[in-house]
C-alpha cells in the first residue's frame, strides 16, 4: 500500500512487486490516482512531486507499468484503474490526438484502496490453470474520471460490488474478472446518470476465467488483511432516539460477504482522483455508510432523490457530521416492481435473470400511488414488512396562466367533466397514458364516471380532444414528467393533468426525473395555475420497506430502511416532504405549496377527499380506455450496418443479435388493436430492406420477428435518413382507422453514410419519430435530437454496455 508516493519510491516498489512473483501467483495493481496525458497522448499517473511540464522523468508511464506486468513471472494479473484516462492503459500504440495536460492535485488520497484490496480473494485451486491479464479501467482513453462528495465513482462502485457480494451475477459463488465489469458498468451508469463515464473492460493472453472472489463459507472462514470489527446489534424496538440510529454495515455476520483472503497486491494511492466511498473509515474517523437501495416511481425521480438526500443530511446530523447513510434511488415501474415481488428478484426465469436488469434488489420502495401496491399472496406477500401513508397530492388541471381560465374556477368549483369541458375549448388539455400513470388513470377515472361511461361517447367526449391535444403540441405518450418537460419547451394554452406536488415543482424549475435533463423555470404566462376539481382524488405517497434474505440484505440494511419510514413521521421529515411538494398529514403546506408557484395552499376547501378508485373501478376504467383510445401503428427500423456486428458486453453476441433480441421482448407487449412492421437499413449505396409489412402482431409476433431477421448478415453503411423517410411514408400509408397514433422507431449504432438528406418536417408529418442510439452515437449529436425534436419523438442512449437490458426498457416504455 503506497500512500502519496513520490516517483522513484512508486518506480523501485513496483519493479520489486512484479519482479519477485512466483508463476501460480495472482497479482493485483490497483491505481487510485490522478491520470495524466502527454502532448502526444501517452498515459502517466502522476505523484507528489510530478512536474506537468516533465512528465517522462517525473511521473509513471503507462507503459513501463506494462513492461513490469509482461516480464513478471506470475501468470494472472488483475489492473484496476481509477484515474482519468484510464482506458489508455490498454492501448500499446501512441493516440493521434493529445488530451489537455492537468496539473496534479495534492489532496491526501483516503484509504479506499484499503477497502478494495481486501475486498479480493484468493480463488479456488482449481483456477490454477488460467492465465493472462485483465484490465478494468473507470474511463475510456478520453473521458475524465468522476469524484464527488463521496470519492471516486469507480472504486465506489468496485467495493460495493464485492462487499455485499452483488458483482456475483450468476449467483455461484464466485466473481470472476467480466462479471466484476459487467456489475461496475451497470452501478456506474445508474449512480453518474448523466456523467460521461464508461468502464473499459481488457485482456492479454487470456485463457479460461480469472475469477477473483468468493464467498466466505462457515466451515472456513476467510483470512482478513483486517482484524475484524465486532458490529453492534441493530436498535430492538422500533421507538429509538436519533442517537440510537443502527451503526454503519461492517459485515453482518448471517449475510455471507465476499471473504476477504490474503492476496498479493500493490495498491497505489496517488494524489488527485482521492477515494474514500466505502472505506472502513474515511476521513476524520468516520465509518463507511449504509448503503439504502431505494426504487422509486419513474416520474418523480427527481423529487425522490431530494428526499434521499435530506435523510442522509439528517443522519449525517446525529452522527456528528459523518455520513453515514448512503441512499441509492433508481427508477422502477409499478408493474416491474409487482413482477420482481412476484416472480422473484433477480431469480431465473426462462433461461434468464428477471430485473437484474432493472436494479438491485431494493430495500425501500416509493410508489407513484397507493394503487401501485400490488395484491400479494404467499412467499411475496412477506416481503413486504410495512407500507405506510407519509403524505398525499390532489391531481389538478394546470392551466397555463396565458389561458385567462377564469381565477374563481380553481377552488373546487366545478367537476372534472365541467373543468375539462371549459378548458378544452380554450387551449386544450393534455393527459399522461393511463396505461403506464396511475396519476392519468385517476383522472380519467372521474372523467368516465368510474367507468360507467359507454366507450363511444368516452372517445367522442375526451380521447379525440386529449389526442389532438396531444398532437397538436408534439407532446410524448407517456407520463406527466414527459409532457411537463415539452410544456416548458412550449408557449401555448394548452392545460396539462398533473398533481399538485408536480405542478409546483415545474414552476419552481425542479428536476422533473430522467426523461427530462433540463428542466426549464416557466415565466410569466407559461407558468401554470391549479384547478382543483370538486370530485379530484388525492394521490396517497406510500412509503414500502421490503425485506430480504440475509445473503441480499444485511441486518443493518433493514435496520436503516425502518428508520427512513419512521423519519417521515417526524417533523424534519415531514418538513422534508413539504420541501418537494407532498402534503404530510399534521403539517401545515408552506412553499413551495403556495401561490408563489402555483398553489392553492387552502385545498380541499372544507370537502371530502375523494378515494383513489378501487380494484373494481380500475378494471372497469381500464376495459373503457381499451375500446376508447386509438391504436397505435409501430414500425421499427434497425441499423443493420457493417457495425452492428461490433461484439457486445458479453463476448457471445454482437449488437445486431441484442438487438433482435430487445425486438422480440418488446412486441410481446403490444395490443390486439396495434400494428407492427420491420425494416432494416444499410449498403454501401443506402437502401431499406421491408422485412414485415405493418399489420397486426398475430398470435406469434417473436416468431414472426425471428423469422424475418434469421438471414440478415449486418454490412455496409448506415443510411439514416432514408430509413427515416422510407418508415415515415409506410406508416402514413397504412389504414388510418381510428385514426392512429403512427411511431417510427429508428434503432442505430452510427451518423447518417447516405447521400440523402434528412427528411423536411412534411415528410415526416403525423409520425413521431423515435431514436435509440446505441454503440458509439449517442443523443448527443445534433442530427439526431433534430430527427426526433419536431415530431414529439425522443432519443435514448443505450451506451456502449451491455445493451438488452437497456433496449427492452425503453421498447417497454415506447409500447407503453
Amino acid at each position: 500500500m503506497l500512500r502519496d508516493p513520490d516517483v522513484l519510491t512508486a518506480g523501485r516498489q513496483i519493479k520489486e512487486f512484479f519482479s519477485s512473483s512466483a508463476p501460480d501467483d495472482i497479482l493485483l495493481l490497483y491505481v487510485a490516482g490522478h491520470g495524466v496525458r502527454n502532448d502526444e497522448g501517452n498515459l502517466y499517473f502522476a505523484v507528489t512531486d510530478t512536474d506537468p511540464g516533465l512528465l517522462f522523468v517525473t511521473a509513471l508511464a503507462a507503459k513501463d507499468l506494462s513492461h513490469e506486468i509482461e516480464m513478471s513471472p506470475a501468470r494472472r494479473v488483475v489492473v484496476l484503474l481509477d484515474c482519468c484516462y484510464a482506458g489508455a492503459f490498454a492501448d500499446r500504440r501512441n493516440l493521434d490526438h493529445a488530451a489537455p495536460r492537468p496539473a496534479p492535485r495534492t489532496s491526501p488520497a483516503s484509504s479506499a484502496g484499503d477497502a478494495a484490496a481486501q475486498a479480493f480473494t484468493l480463488p479456488p485451486a482449481d483456477d490454477a490453470h488460467v492465465r493472462g491479464q485483465v484490465i478494468i479501467a473507470a474511463a475510456t482513453s478520453i473521458q475524465q474520471a468522476v469524484e464527488g462528495r463521496t470519492g471516486g465513482l469507480f472504486t465506489r462502485c468496485v467495493v460495493h460490488g464485492l462487499r455485499t457480494g452483488e458483482a456475483d451475477l450468476n449467483h455461484d459463488g464466485e466473481v470472476d474478472a467480466h462479471e466484476l465489469h459487467l456489475y461496475v458498468d451497470a452501478r456506474m451508469r445508474r449512480l453518474g446518470a448523466g456523467v460521461e463515464q464508461h468502464p473499459s473492460y481488457s485482456v492479454h493472453q487470456l485463457e479460461g476465467m480469472l475469477r477473483i472472489a468468493h464467498r466466505a463459507t462457515a466451515t472456513a472462514p476467510p483470512r482478513t488483511l483486517l482484524p475484524p470489527r465486532a458490529t453492534p446489534p441493530p436498535p430492538p424496538a422500533e421507538d429509538r432516539t436519533a442517537e440510537d440510529l443502527p451503526p454503519p454495515a461492517r459485515g453482518d455476520p448471517g449475510r455471507r460477504p465476499l471473504s476477504r483472503a490474503l492476496l498479493l497486491a500493490a495498491a497505489l494511492l496517488l494524489p488527485g482522483c482521492g477515494i474514500q466511498s466505502d472505506s472502513p473509515l474515511a476521513d476524520g474517523g468516520c465509518p463507511a455508510p449504509a448503503h439504502l437501495r431505494v426504487a422509486a416511481a419513474p416520474a418523480g425521480l427527481g423529487a425522490y432523490r431530494q428526499l434521499a438526500t435530506a435523510f442522509e443530511d439528517w443522519v449525517a446530523a446525529q452522527r456528528h457530521g459523518c455520513r453515514s447513510a448512503d441512499l441509492y434511488v433508481y427508477p422502477v415501474g409499478a408493474q416491474e416492481m409487482a413482477d420482481g415481488l412476484r416472480r422473484g428478484w433477480g431469480q431465473e426465469a426462462d433461461g434468464r435473470a428477471y430485473l437484474r436488469d432493472v436494479g438491485p434488489h431494493p430495500d425501500v420502495w416509493l410508489p407513484g400511488a397507493a394503487t401501485d401496491l400490488p395484491a400479494l399472496s404467499g412467499p411475496a406477500a412477506r416481503l413486504v414488512a410495512s407500507a405506510e401513508e407519509v403524505a398525499r397530492t390532489p391531481i389538478v388541471l394546470g392551466v397555463p396562466v396565458r389561458a385567462g381560465l377564469p381565477e374563481d374556477r380553481r377552488p373546487a368549483t366545478r367537476t372534472w367533466t365541467e373543468l375539462f369541458a371549459e378548458t378544452a375549448g380554450r387551449g386544450g388539455v393534455v393527459r399522461g397514458d393511463p396505461r403506464v400513470s396511475p396519476i392519468a388513470r385517476m383522472a380519467t377515472a372521474k372523467l368516465y364516471n368510474d367507468g360507467a361511461i359507454d366507450p363511444a361517447a368516452a372517445r367522442t367526449r375526451y380521447e379525440q380532444h386529449l389526442e389532438q391535444a396531444l398532437d397538436a403540441g408534439g407532446y410524448p405518450v407517456g407520463d406527466e414528467a414527459g409532457l411537463l418537460c415539452r410544456q416548458g419547451l412550449l408557449r401555448g394554452r394548452t392545460a396539462v393533468v398533473v398533481t399538485e406536488q408536480e405542478l409546483v415543482r415545474f414552476n419552481r424549475g425542479d428536476a422533473l426525473g430522467d426523461s427530462c435533463p433540463e428542466a426549464v423555470t416557466p415565466r410569466g404566462g407559461d407558468r401554470l395555475a391549479a384547478y382543483y376539481p370538486s370530485d379530484t382524488p388525492a394521490v396517497r405517497q406510500l412509503v414500502v420497506t421490503l425485506t430480504w434474505e440475509r445473503d441480499v440484505q444485511a441486518g443493518t440494511t433493514a435496520a436503516y430502511a425502518r428508520w427512513f419510514a419512521r423519519w417521515l413521521h417526524t417533523d424534519p421529515g415531514r418538513a422534508a416532504l413539504v420541501a418537494i411538494g407532498l402534503r404530510p398529514w399534521a403539517y401545515d403546506p408552506v412553499t413551495p405549496i403556495s401561490g408563489e408557484y402555483g398553489a392553492l395552499p387552502g385545498w380541499p376547501f372544507s370537502r371530502v377527499v375523494q378515494p383513489e378508485p378501487d380494484a373494481f373501478v380500475r378494471r372497469d376504467v381500464d376495459a373503457v380506455y381499451a375500446r376508447a383510445r386509438r391504436p397505435a401503428h409501430f414500425l421499427v427500423a434497425l441499423d443493420a450496418s457493417g457495425s452492428m456486428n461490433t461484439v457486445t458486453a458479453d463476448p457471445t453476441r454482437t449488437r445486431w443479435e441484442v438487438a433482435v433480441a430487445a425486438v422480440e421482448q418488446a412486441v410481446t407487449h403490444l395490443g390486439g388493436r396495434d400494428r407492427f412492421g420491420l425494416l432494416t437499413f444499410a449498403g454501401a449505396g443506402g437502401s431499406t430492406r421491408e422485412l414485415l409489412r405493418p399489420g397486426p402482431p398475430g398470435r406469434d409476433p417473436v416468431g414472426a420477428v425471428r423469422r424475418a431477421t434469421a438471414g440478415i448478415r449486418p454490412g455496409g453503411g448506415t443510411p439514416l435518413h432514408e430509413a427515416v423517410r422510407h418508415g415515415a411514408a409506410a406508416l402514413r400509408a397504412g389504414p388510418g382507422a381510428g385514426d392512429p397514433r403512427r411511431t417510427l422507431v429508428v434503432l442505430t449504432d452510427g451518423k447518417n453514410t447516405g447521400a440523402q438528406p434528412r427528411p423536411a418536417a412534411a415528410e415526416t408529418a403525423g409520425v413521431r419519430v423515435v431514436v435509440i442510439a446505441v454503440g458509439d452515437v449517442t443523443c448527443a449529436d445534433g442530427s439526431l435530437r433534430r430527427l426526433t425534436a419536431d415530431t414529439g419523438g425522443s432519443c435514448f442512449d443505450a451506451g456502449l454496455g451491455s445493451l438488452e437490458p437497456v433496449l427492452t426498457r425503453v421498447f417497454r416504455a415506447i409500447w407503453g
